[in-house]
This record gives structure tokens, sequence and C-alpha cells, in this order.
């Protein structure tokens, strides 16, 4: 067996019986062994015996001689696969599997199942659940382009290799985009908010026509293959690697001259699924959009509004806070009291959104504590005519807003602090939360120049630290001269604050010992977010744009000079300044599991002269090599994204974002393109999006610096 195992270790044990039961149901023998459960209750005394019935198609066409195989993915002892069963397509394309597991793990660690289909140089695929086995499946282009791209991180040549949280998730992601019983588009992208008002849908029928041309023509498999192979690794030599080639580097050079990318030229080859993209996409990611339920329109009765920051759990749930109370975009929306949960393929988790704790119109500080408690900072978002009576105040509403908390909520949902949430350290106006490993609680109080320390999640014993240069006679209406704002935790577990009116970047350690970090030769302008790296390095988003209302209204900046900066860990390096990528006013980044660093932005300058029919550029994502893994030729600080960056037409004004241990991006749509002219009354989208497979993944709560799974 191609296991590495500790000696003594219970997981290998599991791991190897495992094997061995597959190995006799395999040959037949099993049912003569009596092989008895475990006290735990964990292994069964007999496998599970099921069938498969499928068929393999090309469009509405059935393919003959295919052979297909059943492979079992397990995801403890590091991940094996073994082959199941076998069969070739009959000339309707049908086929039937016979197999058994040992259902014991079903429960508890089930195996993803893959379906593949192979002849020549084609490779198809689908994918289930080992514990939701269908009884009839359909493999074709759209299934493998769904498996392919939600899977892509996982993707090794033939082989699925990867951690269990992201591997089980994408099973379901890969749900998202076809349904495996079928082969049919999945309703998610089927429907409202994607269908024809995205062009996701489009992009992923192209794709799907891109292996149909494979199907079609072996010159075409090899073009493809050529087409996906990366300088300086093993050449392509299948499908499923050749699509999630596509989600991992999903732009080629010299864009936008379609006679430079071969996969939409390969998209027109064969281009039996409509509707496709009629032009070249600036990338190949899947943008993939979601509002909670099938609307696009915004209104009183929606889940979402103002989405600004987002932190995932220990299974990849997403826990997202919310700006203003959903309305239509011509009325006044006050502070929002909802904490929203979603699983982490995009669906409303049941139960949520959550109430209570003191929920404020939360803005940008949410995190997740060492015991899995969710910390929100109630930074007191709202309409003016929330704040200066014009709405009828309503204290059990928060109107107007209250500023001056953070609220807890146990793992469950259910609120920990109670109505006026956690008041203590002099909490102000608070943007960045943030919990360190030990679960010390870092706010960053934009409205007095302050940071608060909640030792060990204690908030009695919240402490709070001036930042150098803050005026201690500052008044609670008066305009804060500094405005901190995020915060990132370094690998000795200091806290570091960027400040995005004084322009400075500031470090705190745990004994409370405040200093301004030293960046000779190089300016911040106006910085917004900033993350660190696995190894302690740290990346701050200049947005060269946003003076962050807070206190004082929206005073909007001259913009058209966004960039990244580099702070190296050790201060053995200069601190270095990367643009291009399609740097759009930098808000938030995140870092993957390959220390690469993707940028939310939030769009496009400039805001004083929005009208209503102002026409704006496509937001776009953009993405940098960091201090790990980079494409050969790239050092750190180099755009891997093209100039216009990764955009999507169900992109609008981001402004947080993270990465799933599947490696799905996941961005929110904080503000409606149009935002700025609606500033007033209600400039929040309700929506954020899921793109899956596109970064390396992350183990996840984000306590701290980044982990991988290696």
């Amino acid at each position: 067996m191609d296991i590495s195992c500790r000696r003594g270790s219970i997981v290998c044990f599991y791991a190897i019986l495992i094997g061995l039961l597959l190995t006799f149901s395999s040959t037949g023998s099993y049912a003569a062994r009596d092989w008895q459960s475990f006290h735990t209750g964990w292994l069964p005394v007999s496998p599970a015996a099921d069938t498969i019935k499928g068929t393999v198609k090309s469009h509405q066409f059935p393919l003959v001689g295919y052979r297909i195989s059943l492979y079992a993915n397990f995801t403890i002892a590091g991940g094996f696969q073994r082959k199941l069963a076998t069969a070739v397509s009959e000339e309707d394309g049908s086929f039937s599997l016979h197999f058994r597991l040992p259902p014991g793990l079903l429960e508890t660690m089930p195996p993803v199942l893959l379906v593949v289909a192979e002849k020549g140089e084609v490779t198809l695929a689908t994918v289930v659940a080992g514990n939701d086995v269908p009884s009839k499946l359909v493999v074709n282009e759209r299934t493998t382009v769904a498996m392919a791209t939600a899977f892509a991180q996982f993707i090794h040549g033939k082989k699925l290799r990867g951690n269990h949280v992201g591997m089980q998730n994408a099973v379901k992601m890969a749900a998202n985009m076809a349904v495996p019983s079928t082969g049919l588009v999945s309703p998610v992208l089927l429907q409202k908010p994607n269908g024809n008002e995205t062009s996701t849908l489009p992009t992923f029928n192209a794709l799907s026509n891109v292996v149909a041309a494979c199907v079609a023509t072996q010159q075409h498999c090899e073009q493809l293959f050529v087409a996906t192979t990366q300088v300086g690794e093993a050449p392509v030599d299948n499908v499923l690697q050749a699509i999630a080639n596509a989600a991992r580097y999903p732009s080629y050079p010299y864009y936008p001259q379609d006679s430079a990318d071969p996969l939409f030229l390969l998209s027109l080859a064969a281009p039996v699924y409509q509707p496709a993209l009629p032009q070249r996409p600036t990338s190949w990611l899947l943008f993939i959009k979601f509002t909670g339920g099938n609307y696009s329109a915004q209104d009183q009765f929606n889940l979402i509004n103002g989405p600004g920051n987002i932190a995932f759990d220990a299974e990849g749930s997403a826990w997202i806070l919310n700006n203003y109370v959903p309305k239509a975009t011509n009325e006044n929306a006050c502070a929002s009291q909802r904490l929203l949960r979603f699983q982490p393929w995009g669906e409303t988790y049941p139960g949520s959104p959550y109430y209570g704790g003191g929920l404020s119109g939360a803005g940008f500080g949410i995190t997740l504590d060492p015991r899995g408690r969710i910390w929100v900072g109630n930074f007191g978002f709202e309409s003016p005519a929330c704040a200066d009576g014009t709405v009828p105040p309503d204290p059990d509403n928060k109107i107007p807003a209250t500023h001056n908390s953070v609220s807890l909520f146990h793992k469950s949902g259910r609120p920990i602090s109670r109505e006026q949430g956690f008041t203590r350290g002099n909490i102000w106006w608070p943007q960045g939360t943030v919990s360190d490993r030990r679960g010390n609680i870092w706010v960053a109080n934009c409205g007095n120049d302050t940071v608060t320390m909640i030792p060990g999640g204690n908030p009695l014993l919240a402490k709070n630290f001036p930042l150098p240069g803050s005026n201690p006679d500052l008044q609670p209406t008066e305009s804060p001269s500094l405005k901190p704002f995020a915060i990132a935790i370094d690998r000795r577990g200091r806290a570091w604050i960027t400040g995005n009116k004084s322009e400075r970047l500031y470090r705190i350690d745990r004994r409370g010992r405040v200093e301004e970090v030293d960046i000779t030769g190089v300016e911040l302008s106006w910085p917004m977010g900033i993350s660190s790296d696995s190894k302690g390095n740290m990346w701050v988003s200049n947005s060269d744009a946003v003076n962050v209302p807070c206190v004082d209204p929206l005073d909007t900046q001259g913009g058209g000079n966004p960039s990244m900066v580099f702070i190296p860990a050790d201060g053995s390096a200069p601190v270095q300044v990367f643009g291009q990528g399609g740097l759009s006013i930098p808000w938030g980044n995140a870092v993957d599991g390959s220390d690469t660093i993707w940028v939310f932005n939030f769009g496009h300058t400039p805001f004083e002269d929005a009208q209503e029919d102002t026409v704006w550029p496509d937001t776009g994502v953009s993405r940098f090599c960091g201090s790990g893994e980079c494409p050969q030729g790239m050092s750190v600080g180099d755009a891997i994204s093209p100039d216009t960056g990764y955009t999507s037409d169900a992109l609008e004004r981001i402004t947080g974002g993270g990465i799933d241990p599947s490696g799905n991006l996941w961005l929110l749509n904080n503000w409606k393109k149009i935002g700025p002219f609606v500033y007033d009354t209600n400039p929040g989208s309700n929506s954020f999006v899921i793109v899956p497979g596109a970064a390396t993944p992350v183990k996840t709560p984000l306590i701290g610096v980044p982990r991988h799974f290696r």
C-alpha cells in the first residue's frame, strides 16, 4: 500500500485495515472473513455492496468502448486511492459498476468516489461522496469540467490527493456546476443570480466545449495538453489535469488577443454546449455568485446587504459579517444586526442568519479564536439618515447604530455577548478584529486611533493602547487622525496595524509595547488590508483612494496609483512596492497555502464623478507571486494576473475575501458598482462570489500566519 505511517498510529492502523478490506472485497474473498466490529463501532461486520449504473456521453451522443473505472479516494493517513470496479461502455454508452465499501466509514470518513471514463487520449469524469452514491450517473464534458475545477488543487496526474475537509467539500462544489445524476448544468449556474445575468455559465460551457473538442479529435487533445502544460512542470497527459491547470493558471499572455489563447480557440472547435463565450475572457476562472436565494434584485427580503469580511471555521464553513439591513437601493439602510454563515459550497447554513450579541453594522472585523468562537467588531455602518434622526430612533434595532463594542458567538451561532456587546477597552468604531494563537483578540479602533487587546478572549481584562501620534484629548465626535483599519498577526504573535489616514504602519507585541514600523524609502498611500504569509512577511494594500468613513463621512482621494507593499519578516531585505496585476483600489488581501498573494479590489475611481448611469468597468481580482512557490521565471511581487486582473461581471466592489480548505477563493461584493452614487441611502451589494479551485488550500480557521496542508 502506498501509505506512509508512523509506528503505533491508530489512524494509520485504520488506513491499513481499510486497504485490506478493500483488497478482500475486490477479490471476492471478503465474505469468507468474519471481521468483527471494533469497540468503537467504527468498522462494521460486513462491507456495503452497491451498484452504480450510468452512461458516458458527449453532449447527447453515447460514447461506446470507454473503459470506466471507479476509484475510492480516502483522505486519512496522508490519503490513498483504491480502484473498486471497472466496466466498458456499451453501444448506448451505458455501464454498470459493482463495488463494495466498508460502510462503517461512511459516517465518519466517507471516501470521495471518482468515476473515470477513458478512451485513447480522452478522459471524462464525475465525482460523488461515498455516503451519498446515486443509482445512476452521467459522465460527460460538463461533469468533467465541474469535477476538475472543484478538485483543481487536488488533481495530480490522474489521481486525487488532498486534505479531508477540502476534498469532501469539493464534491458539493462540483455539484454546483453539473448534476452527477443527469450531466446537466446545475440549477446554481442555470438560475439567478447566475444564469444569463453573468458570464459564468457561458465560461463553464466554453470549457465544456474545450473538452468536447478533445472527444471529437485526438489533435485537439494534444493541443489542450500543450496549452495547459506549465513551464517547469511535467507535461499534461490527460483532460482532468488540463482543466485543473486552467483553474490554477487561468490566464494566457497577450490579452486581449484571441489568437494568443489556445483554450478559447479550442472552445470554438466543437461548440455543442450553449450559451458559450463569444470572445476570450481575462481568465478561465468560474465566478459563481450567491445571494442566499434565486434572486438578484435588492429589497427588504434579501439575506445580505454589504458583506464586509469573512472567516472560515475548521469545517470550511464561511462566517460573513453584514454592514446594512437589507433594503432597496433607494431606501435608507440602517445598521445590520445579523451574522451570516454559509456551507463550504455557498448554501445558506441551517439556522443562519444569527442575531443578538450586540451586533451593530459590523464592518471589516471578524475572526475565529482557538476555541472556534466567532468575534465581530461592531463598526456601526448605517445610512446618514439613520444617524441624524431622519429615520426614527429605535435602540432595539440599533437605530442610530452603536459603535463601541465587539460581539462574541458560539460556534453553533448562539450569541455569548449580551445585547450591548463587550464594550470594555475603549472600543470606538472598530474595524479589524483578529485573534492570535493564544486567543488574544486585537481590535483596531478606527474612531479613536487606538488598539484594544482582549487577553485570552476575556472581555473583563480588555486593555487599550494608543498608537503613536494619537490625540489623547480626541472627542468622540471628532475625526480621528490615524484611523487604524486592518490587523495581521506575525509568527511572534505581534499585531501589525495599518493606519489608513496616517499612512503609517504600527506594531504591538503581547506585552503592549507599541511602535511605528520603519519602512524607510517606501510611502504608504491610504493603506487598507494587511496579511502575513507563512514566513511572517507582511503584505499591505495601498488603496491610494480611500479615506475610510469613520466618525466623519466618506472623503475620497484622487486614486490612480494603487500598489502592494511587501515587508520582509526579518528586515534583512528592503521593503518593496509592486503594481500592475489589475490593481484598482486594493482593499483586503489574503495569502494562500503557497504564499501567493490575492488582492481584493474595490473597483474603479473616480468616485466624485459617479452618476446613476455611470458605466463602470468590470472589477478584477489581482494575484501576485509571493515568498513561496512561484511560476517559473517569476519572483516575489511579480503580477500573475493580467493587467486587467481576473475580471468578472459577477464582481462588484470587493472589500474582503479568503481562501478555504478546498482552495476556493471567496469574494465579498460589499458595495454595488454604483455604490458611490447612492452612498447616502444604500450602497451595499447583496452577494458574494466563490471561485472554485483557484488558490492553494489553507488550513482553517486562519489564526496568525496561514498554514498549508503539506
